[in-house]
């Protein structure tokens, strides 16, 4: 670990920045305090930040109030150590040093990782998968590391870039009146698609998952509930769907109970697949890191394959686990939210992520959900670029069916006519656009989303 450590630069970097205060910004948008491998450089660091922010000087007079009983710096000399610091930094290449000692710490925090890692190895009370995610997390650059920081005009550059990109995003193709309302699901934004259980989340988020792999974006569908078997029979009796006349049953397919018709459409479905640009991950348990380091190594080999990943769809995030151990529930599902937010824009791709509601949707008459129903985390609200809500009130309806001499039957029939097959699509938070309502057909039986 000592190739790692390179105290001669953090010297020169702290005595840099008090001879020259100019540099502190530069340096600061570089390193952070916990960069430094000695914890009293790290304090020193902290402390001319505190000065600079306070809009005064940071210098070896104005910073010892700090470590006035700092047992290291007693034992290296006192404030003349900072004396020492000042006198002795030649005061270039500050900025250059920064960067290096921002390599370094970042290569420490892996190493760190890594080790923890294979000591675990050792511990067979470990699970196999667990070290995987483990080592994963450790090499996972994060989001923080790679801040774009560019002036004013430099926006504008960047968005006359986006008017003659051909790729303004990913749509459905197959949902018109979703593609209408939310518009297309453009790279670094993250969407939640939400609702409580049998809403149509899966199905919802299967259709627009490959009707835009059918019009050539690039899909990775992390399945993090259903195994690949399972997903298989709802994506193939999606791709059997094109009307109900000669459609395939999800039932049959999910049963295996197919005749001969319906064994040659699904193998045809199976063909089709072959040649769409569609990746799927099967994961019982996933970190954010591992998961952000899978979606680096599909985009790598779709490009490879010609193609280019731009549309990640997350089933569902509270399945997702933190990288970070010991969190409660409401915190570790805020470190996810923030995390697929994080990857969305690092990785230049849509991030479609599901999302469970809580019961408290079905305590209210109307069931229409709100954006407080969110479960576990307001994070997620504040993190999403677009929250979709999910309602099909047919569910709802016939859970109250009557019996059949009940005389409300006639009325409850008359209802579910006038809503059957119906999904509605509420966006509840746009942040680039406004919100609204619109109506698309649910095919339960083909789990089929249409619109």
């Amino acid at each position: 670990m000592s190739a790692l450590i390179n105290i001669d630069a953090e010297v020169e970097v702290l005595g840099g920045m008090m001879r020259e205060n100019a540099t502190i910004d530069r340096v600061a948008d570089i390193l952070q305090p916990e960069d430094f491998s000695e914890p009293l450089h790290s304090r020193i660091f902290s402390a001319i930040l505190d000065q600079a922010t306070k809009g005064k000087g940071a210098n070896p007079v104005t910073i010892k109030g700090f470590f006035e009983n700092d047992e290291a710096i007693s034992q290296v000399g006192g404030p003349a150590y900072l004396a020492k610091l000042f006198t002795n930094a030649i005061g270039l290449n500050v900025a250059d040093n920064a960067k290096m000692l921002a390599e370094l710490a970042q290569r420490r925090r892996m190493a760190d990782g890594l080790n923890m890692a294979a000591l675990d190895c050792a511990d067979l009370t470990v699970t196999t998968q667990h070290i995987v995610a483990e080592a994963d997390a450790a090499i996972s650059l994060r989001g923080s590391d790679a801040i774009h920081q560019p002036t004013g005009a430099d926006c504008f550059d960047e968005l006359f870039m986006t008017y003659a990109d051909q790729n303004r995003g990913v749509t459905s193709g197959c949902i018109a009146s979703l593609d209408e309302l939310l518009g297309p699901m453009k790279p670094k934004q993250l969407v939640i698609g939400a609702g409580r259980p049998g809403m149509g989340k899966t199905a919802l988020a299967l259709s627009y998952a490959l009707g835009a792999a059918s019009k050539g974006h690039g899909v990775l569908y992390v399945s993090l509930e259903m195994s690949s078997p399972e997903l298989a029979a709802r994506m193939a009796a999606d791709m059997c769907f094109d009307g109900p006349v000669d459609a395939v049953p999800y039932p049959a397919i999910r049963d295996g109970d197919l005749n001969a018709r319906q064994k040659q459409a699904v193998c045809a479905a199976r063909d089709h697949m072959a040649t769409l640009p569609f990746s799927v991950i099967d994961a019982g348990n996933l970190t954010v890191g591992r998961l952000n380091m899978l979606i680096r190594r599909h985009a790598r080999r779709m490009a490879a394959a010609g193609h280019k990943l731009e549309l990640v769809v997350v089933d569902y995030l509270q399945l997702l686990s933190p990288d970070t151990k010991g969190r409660l529930n409401y915190e570790a599902v805020s470190e996810v939210s923030r995390a697929l937010k994080a990857m969305a824009k690092d990785n230049a791709v849509a991030i479609f992520a599901l999302a469970q509601l809580s019961r408290s949707v079905e305590q209210r008459p109307d069931k229409r959900p709100q954006l407080s129903d969110l479960r576990d985390s307001g994070q997620i609200e504040q993190d999403a670029d677009a929250v979709l809500f999910l309602l099909r009130m047919e569910y709802y309806l016939r859970k109250e069916e009557p019996d059949a001499t009940d005389p409300k039957r006639f009325d409850w029939e008359q209802s579910l006519e006038q809503i059957q097959g119906q999904i509605e699509f509420i966006v509840a938070k746009r942040r680039n656009g406004v919100e609204g309502r619109a109506v698309g057909q649910f095919h339960g039986f083909y789990q089929a989303v249409r619109g």
